[in-house]
């Protein structure tokens, strides 16, 4: 409900808004949206994606791949076990069928004003963590505290929050810095997680640990075995069942994340009934790899599933960092030798499209040339970005996917050239006569089958590859401390770009530890357009900033773009029910349940049931 701050009828809520000038207006309300109005209104009863009376029951396991050393998610320190988010509930909660929207979960509602100076959430008095503690105003504060002090993701994702002030037990005021006021501030804090401060008083919530940590969400953590597996429970007297935003999810009694080491050995357990769930990339397996009597039988089903969810951007990341590639012709010499045609057709089956913006698969994917607002927009910034980005549409050529293209490795030594490279005495040489020898950091073997072809390619060129494999916790401690050459990894985009561009390509970010700038990317027009992207006035304008950034990222060369998918791949045991609507953006498994019928028809040997049967 709009109103002005001099209408309001009772004298706390004046308090509660602050000094405000008396012409600002205010807002309360149940949801918070970043495009149009929500889909749903105060009323609303569930989630039109999830069926109200979906019934409760059963064990669902995940395969993961790796380890676990850790049961705090907000550490930088160790590697966290998968799940763990489960046990919290956050201020607002999304909704799977809009785009950027989020609804009351511990907040019933909340109110903003129209400068987007603050945003006050109002705690539902009846939220309670596992232990029976209320959820207060003191605990979202000292959450705030908390993770933005551990976490380098979170310190700049919430970096317009100037501070988080609790106005009563229940009533809780984000105020925002003047200079980083965005429309998006208030749907960015409602996302925070809150953590139980008398819990962690008296605990270093910067080391990882395996205690099990107090929650209020709709699970907690019943076991874990470092490294093998961790089981959730349902919560049966979990305070939110009843809410809106949960009714029909949450419907397993027990979760189970299962580790393996090897990626080939989890696909084999799971075709064994070790575990329900497969999503699947490789095309190998997807269409080679499903045989057996399990699958014959019927009890193990795949399903594309297209979703219009955005892709981002996924590839071997180059570290700016680290001489030579600090040399923008030589990263994109790397990008013209890499034969992305031939993994797609030879690995990949064809069933891959290739990453040819940061914003893939999203209204954000900039191409041609900039015109309209764009071009306005990098106008103001020409004497900083390449000058081809106004005359020359980004396009990465393609291969005749022989496998053996040598023109693709002629343009790439021609670009090296450029930059005084040449092919002497049996290796590609700088000017002093210094090999090029590079190195990529893999914490599997999984990626092999595409880097092996490109260690080739590399190979005829004279530049020397070493594959550097190293064990899981390894790979997570050298990418968090940025000791890395290049490594193969990705970075998710959501429905609305915003504060996260920060943390992955903001100056500010570039070599810090645990920062999600894995290119070190250290460049004031980036920094420039990251800026107005987060304070984009409205949806038309953030279209056009964010198709300005996607443009000067992909002009500096700083991933190799690798392929996506635009459809989910899953194998499943065919033991669930669905609802029959699904979202738009996601899976949304939290919202599928045991199917009695079908799990009858399943045999013994899968894990799943074999549990339930032990049970009764």
């Amino acid at each position: 409900m709009k109103r002005r701050l001099m209408h309001m009828g009772a004298a706390a809520l004046f308090l509660l808004a602050g000094s405000l000038p008396a012409t600002a207006e205010e807002h309360t309300t149940h949801a918070v949206t970043l495009i149009g109005s929500p889909k749903y209104g105060e009323d609303f009863t569930h989630f039109a994606y999830t069926r109200p009376d979906a019934p409760k029951g059963g064990t669902f396991r995940r395969g993961m791949v790796g380890t676990f050393d850790s049961l705090n998610d907000v550490a930088v320190k160790g590697r966290c076990a998968a799940g763990v988010s489960f046990i919290y509930d956050t201020l607002m909660e999304s909704s799977a069928d809009e785009a950027s929207a989020a609804y009351g979960l511990l907040a019933e509602k909340l109110t903003t004003s129209d400068d987007n100076a603050w945003a006050i959430f109002h705690l539902r008095k009846e939220a309670r963590f596992h232990d029976g503690h209320p959820v207060t105003a003191e605990d979202v504060c000292f959450s705030f505290a908390a993770i933005t002090g551990e976490s380098p993701f979170y310190k700049n994702y919430f970096k317009a929050v100037d501070r988080v002030e609790a106005l009563g037990p229940h009533t809780v005021k984000f105020h925002f810095k003047k200079e980083g006021r965005n429309r998006e501030l208030p749907y960015i804090a409602g996302q925070l997680k809150v953590l139980p401060k008398h819990y962690w008083k008296g605990r270093d919530l910067s080391k990882s640990t395996l205690e099990i940590p107090l929650g209020s969400g709709p699970y907690l953590i019943a076991s874990a075995d470092p490294g093998k597996r961790i089981t959730f429970t349902r919560v049966p007297d979990y305070w939110g069942r009843g809410l809106p935003v949960n009714k029909g999810r949450y419907n397993f009694d027990r979760m189970v994340f299962e580790y393996f080491k090897d990626r080939t050995v989890a696909f084999e357990a799971f075709k064994a009934g070790h575990y329900d769930l497969q999503g699947e990339s490789a095309g190998k397996n997807w269409y080679r790899g499903y045989t057996g009597k399990n699958v014959e039988n019927g009890w193990i089903k795949k399903e594309e599933i297209p979703h219009s969810r955005p892709t981002g951007m996924k590839g071997i990341v180059m570290n700016t960092l680290a001489p030579p590639l600090n040399d923008r012709n030589v990263r994109c010499a790397l990008t013209r030798a890499f034969d992305f045609e031939w993994i797609n057709s030879k690995i990949y089956f064809g069933q891959l499209k290739r990453h040819t913006s940061f914003f893939s698969n999203s209204e954000f994917a900039s191409s041609g040339i900039p015109q309209g607002e764009e071009l306005n927009i990098l106008d103001t910034l020409r004497d900083l970005v390449p000058a081809e980005i106004f005359t020359t549409p980004f396009k990465l050529k393609t291969g005749d996917g022989s496998g053996m293209d040598r023109q693709r490795l002629g343009d790439a030594a021609a670009i090296l050239a450029e930059s005084g490279y040449g092919f002497k005495d049996g290796a590609m040489r700088d000017k002093r006569g210094n090999a090029l020898k590079l190195e990529v950091l893999m914490g599997s073997k999984a990626m092999q089958k595409e880097l092996l072809p490109f260690k080739q390619s590399l190979a005829r060129l004279g530049i020397e590859l070493t594959l550097h494999l190293v064990d899981s916790t390894h790979y997570i401690q050298k990418v968090r401390n940025k000791e890395y050459m290049m490594v193969f990894s990705g970075f998710r985009q959501s429905l609305s770009p915003g504060n996260e561009q920060r943390g992955m390509w903001h100056s500010e970010t570039a070599g810090v530890k645990g920062s999600r700038n894995l290119c070190g990317i250290h460049d004031a027009a980036v920094d420039a357009l990251v800026e107005k992207v987060i304070a984009a006035p409205d949806h038309d304008a953030l279209v056009a900033r964010t198709k300005a950034l996607d443009r000067l990222l992909l002009y500096g060369h700083y991933i190799i773009p690798d392929g996506y998918s635009d459809r989910f791949r899953l194998a499943c045991w065919d033991r669930f029910g669905k609802p029959e609507t699904r979202p738009t953006h996601g899976l949304s498994i939290d919202t599928w349940w045991v199917d009695p019928a079908k799990d009858a028809k399943m045999p013994d040997c899968l894990v799943s049931k074999s549990m339930e049967m032990s049970k009764k």
